[in-house]
């Protein structure tokens, strides 16, 4: 194992916007992965899942996400009001153009440094939960002890073997809060029962269509959500910081 690699990926990661960088171990945790999503069923020589985090602005939860969005296929739901349009959906690519630059950050560093990595990706939310970036909150969000939920997640598949994180432990900030189960318009979730038995996938999807065929974006789990130490003030200045457009290059690969 190289005890250098971890810290010089993580550092390079960080330089270039992750919040939060962890490793978690593909032989362990991920038994609940979907089929065919199990990382060394994505590839089989996958030795450490690289999972990071990016700190996103609250414009991330967008309201319009155009007429093309992915749960809507290919069906152009018609002209949106002019007063739901906005930058937000602006906002929301360019989080996910920022995962995928981080991502390319991490995975030409491995490749400068002697490893192999995969293009294929794994689920998220999974990968984050079980390299410790954070806990399932009871809507399913991951939820992070300073950023609460207001992050992009990204993932890596490498063939090096990083030293692997634990589960995030002590830190449990549903239990004493139900804001996401009263303010959700399908009554998806079961108070009385936590992520993934609290949560109706085929209810949440259902009440997404209605309201995504008006033009609209139900995200109401993720905006009421108080999780985290850090204000939307703060969370809008990070991101504003490490924008896409001023990461550090000086130095490529560090290593």
């Amino acid at each position: 194992m190289n005890n250098s690699l971890k810290p010089g990926l993580i550092g390079r990661l960080k330089q270039v916007g992750a919040y939060d960088v962890r490793i978690a171990d593909p032989k362990v945790g991920f038994e609940h992965a979907l089929p065919r999503r199990h990382p060394l069923d994505l590839w089989k020589e996958c030795r450490s899942v690289v999972a990071f985090a990016v700190a996103t602005s609250p414009q991330t939860n967008n309201t319009y996400a155009g007429p093309y969005a992915p749960w809507r296929g290919d069906r152009d739901v018609g002209p949106v009001p002019q007063h739901i349009q906005s930058d937000d959906n602006a906002m929301d690519r360019l989080s996910r153009l920022f995962v995928a630059s981080i991502t390319l950050e991490g995975m030409t560093f491995l490749q400068r440094n002697g490893y192999s990595v995969s293009f294929s990706q794994p689920q998220l939310k999974l990968s984050a939960f079980e390299a410790g970036i954070g806990v399932y909150g009871c809507s399913g969000l991951i939820l992070h002890p300073v950023i609460g939920n207001r992050m992009a997640l990204g993932a890596i598949l490498t063939d090096a073997a990083l030293e692997p994180d634990r589960h995030l432990e002590g830190f449990d900030p549903c239990e004493n809060c139900d804001r996401c189960t009263e303010m959700c318009p399908a009554k998806a979730f079961d108070p009385t029962k936590r992520y993934p038995y609290s949560y109706s996938r085929e209810k949440c999807m259902a009440k997404r269509a209605e309201i995504a065929a008006k033009g609209l974006y139900c995200h109401n789990c993720f905006a009421v959500c108080p999780a985290g130490t850090l204000k939307d003030k703060e969370l809008l200045s990070i991101q504003e910081a490490k924008s896409i457009f001023k990461h550090d290059r000086e130095g490529g690969g560090n290593g």
